[in-house]
């Protein structure tokens, strides 16, 4: 075991590793002499993606999936509440993206959080009407995970697709709320290890807000889109990730005919 300090504190990190699957990113996640490659156990992974493009949560899609392929005792969870589920399969088949197969598996779950708002309401003859939080309702999803983890020893792994919903429940007007929630889900994830990620577009929190995610995230992973003369140039740099000693670059991202994606770097020689 090693350790790293999180903002004062140490906390105790394993020295396993999963490789994404994506051979230059892993080059870079690790060394050229070991094969120990990849995100570090028990990462909490913050991708910030501009608003007006996919690419990056297209990316993490691309991981989760690569790890349940390549990692037999893997499960994966996708908290999706950028749009409904149906949409989500048809975009992963639109891509030849075979998540259906570990649905029946069951080694893959799709978790709602579309339906969810935060004054979602149900009702009974026993407990009457009852208000869900979403960040609530996320809080005790990491827990069922937690659970799984301990009664299957699987290796576990999720993404939450868009954080736009902690705006729209007004929490970024409440930091103190922000850190309570990040403090809470890394506690969890510390349990659960494998690899997390939280996609959030920029601009959508305040400036306070935003670096508490950024400051408290274990890893933070950074995309922009810009014109290189009539053609978007997609790029992204790996600003930190604990338990790595990284020479963080910019990085240029293009989806590959494979379904994958082609990473090559911006630095010119």
């Amino acid at each position: 075991m090693s350790a790293f300090v999180n903002n004062g504190q140490h906390t105790k990190l394993s020295q396993k590793k999963y490789p994404t699957g994506i051979q230059a990113l892993d080059q870079i996640l690790g060394s050229d002499f070991s094969d120990d490659n990849g995100f570090p156990d028990a990462s909490l992974v913050l991708v910030h993606i501009p608003p007006n493009t996919n690419l990056g949560t297209l990316f993490v899609q691309r991981i989760l999936l690569n790890f349940l392929q390549n990692i037999p005792s893997s499960m994966g969870f996708y908290f999706h509440s950028s749009k409904p589920q149906s949409q989500l399969i048809q975009s992963f088949e639109a891509y030849q993206w075979n998540f259906s197969d570990y649905m029946k598996e069951g080694r893959f779950q799709m978790i709602d959080m579309w339906t969810i708002t935060s004054s979602h309401t149900a009702s009974s003859s026993k407990i009457g009407k009852i208000d869900i939080k979403r960040k609530t309702f996320l809080k005790q999803s990491y827990e069922k995970i937690e659970q799984i983890k301990k009664t299957s020893s699987m290796d576990c792994f999720s993404v939450v697709d868009d954080l736009l919903w902690l705006k729209e429940d007004d929490l970024d007007q409440k930091p103190s709320k922000i850190l309570e929630f990040v403090k809470d889900i890394l506690d969890i994830v510390y349990k659960i290890g494998g690899v997390h990620f939280f996609i959030l577009p920029k601009g959508i929190l305040n400036d306070v807000s935003e670096r508490i995610l950024m400051n408290y995230f274990t890893g933070l992973i950074d995309f922009n889109i810009e014109f290189r003369g009539n053609m978007l140039q997609h790029t992204f740099h790996i600003a930190k990730l604990a338990g790595i000693s990284l020479h963080s670059e910019i990085l240029e991202i293009s989806p590959s005919p494979d379904g994958g994606f082609r990473i090559e770097s911006t630095t010119k020689v």
